[in-house]
């Protein structure tokens, strides 16, 4: 199982799972992209979430676009243990902006369950 995870991850994904790199982009597209209204909603709505840090709320967004459930919550360990992400936020407020925008299409208990 942990293999199909880890397969299709780029090696900047894996530091950022394994914490081998202490400051690690997670952008896939450039954070100074134009955002759609709707992507600027969402931002606003992830920026608290984020300790009010937009940059890093863009680079999220830009980067979960494109990745799968189980790529998200892993990201989302992530960015919590490097203090990117708040730690109080990251289960319930982070899942209601993700799922309503469409970004995490999985159930609120799967999220849970993946979000430590």
């Amino acid at each position: 199982m942990l293999h199909g995870l880890l397969q299709g991850m780029s090696v900047n994904q894996m530091n950022i799972i394994t914490g081998d790199n202490a400051h690690v982009s997670y952008e896939s597209r450039p954070a100074a992209a134009e955002l759609t209204e709707a992507q600027e909603t969402t931002l606003e709505q992830l920026k608290p979430i984020f300790f009010g840090n937009e940059e890093e709320a863009r680079a999220f967004l830009l980067k979960v676009q494109d990745m799968k459930a189980v790529q998200i919550t892993s990201l989302v360990n992530a960015l919590v243990v490097e203090n990117k992400i708040s730690k109080m936020s990251c289960h319930r407020d982070l899942f209601s902006v993700l799922s309503k925008s469409g970004i995490y299409d999985k159930t609120e208990s799967n999220w849970n369950q993946q979000v430590k």
